[in-house]
């Protein structure tokens, strides 16, 4: 689809206070691609630094810090009101905040489990509904970051998959509801990426919990570059893509595992297994709990 909008576009990112979301607003500012930006996360101080960056790249951008907990039910009718309010619309919505747990399911808490799927899933839904007039109006653009783990289910990551899996299906459902309005929506697929959220990850895990070995010593080779990612998204803007996969070494190979695992069951179950570690009495702390 040929780009209907100007190059100053109001851009709204969740989870921009650090790693990929910081990171995204800082490729689409140095781009001149934004007019203006509303910044999304939990973190006042962090979203007001990057603000100031922004603004440093790109002089004469405007910038909206909305300190929010996603989480919360009523943060994404709140965070779409203020940008509104602001900016008269949002032009582009990058879908961009995630919530990770370190362990295995039967080790999560019900209360993080609640609160990874109201991250993960619920808000990017919520969030770009109420924004879809908004978006509608000005041909806009919806950029979701989902994940090549949906690729492979595993333990390790069961919970977080699931959630990524349904925005996955979302995506696809709301491009083909919204493309005969003008607004496109992409799928982002990375594998893992060198951020502070792997960091964040492993400090998640609850005393007498088992972080899975996964998610403890991710390997170099299969980690991708922050800012390439960044530059790969901010490039959906002007080049729309249904599917982005990045990294492709994970992605791909992640794929035909999980078409050998769909086709012979028992064959992935054990090959799954292998591969990831699961060690099947580890760590049933939540079942004491």
């Amino acid at each position: 689809m040929p780009d209907a909008q100007p190059a100053g576009r109001v851009v709204l990112i969740t989870g921009a206070s650090s790693g990929l979301g910081a990171a995204i607003a800082r490729e689409i500012a140095r781009r001149g691609k934004a007019s203006a930006f509303a910044l999304v996360a939990r973190r006042e101080d962090r979203l007001a630094a990057l603000g100031d960056e922004l603004k440093r790249l790109a002089p004469g951008v405007d910038v909206l810090t909305i300190p929010a907990d996603l989480s919360q039910t009523e943060a994404c009718a709140l965070v779409a009101k203020e940008a509104v309010e602001r900016f008269g619309g949002v032009d582009v919505l990058i879908n961009n905040a995630g919530l990770g747990l370190p362990t295995l399911f039967a080790d999560a808490p019900v209360e993080d489990l609640e609160q990874q799927v109201a991250v993960n899933f619920r808000a990017p839904l919520l969030l770009t509904r109420h924004l879809v007039g908004s978006l509608t109006a000005r041909r806009g653009t919806v950029i979701n970051i989902g994940s090549a783990i949906t690729c492979v289910a595993n333990s390790a990551l069961g919970a977080y998959g699931a959630t990524k899996a349904g925005i996955a299906y979302w995506n696809d459902a709301l491009r083909r509801e919204l493309r005969p309005d003008g607004v496109t929506v992409c799928l982002v697929e990375p594998g893992p990426i060198r951020t502070e959220f792997t960091e964040a990850f492993q400090k998640l895990a609850r005393d007498g919990a088992q972080a899975h070995p996964v998610v403890e010593t991710p390997s170099a080779w299969m980690t991708a570059d922050v800012e390439d990612v960044a530059r790969r998204v901010a490039g959906l803007i002007d080049r729309p893509r249904r599917r982005l996969s990045v990294l492709r070494r994970m992605v791909w190979p992640f794929r035909a595992m999980g078409a050998l695992a769909w086709a012979f069951p028992a064959l992935g179950d054990w090959l799954v297994t292998r591969i990831f570690h699961v060690d099947q009495a580890s760590g049933r702390a939540g079942k004491a709990r």
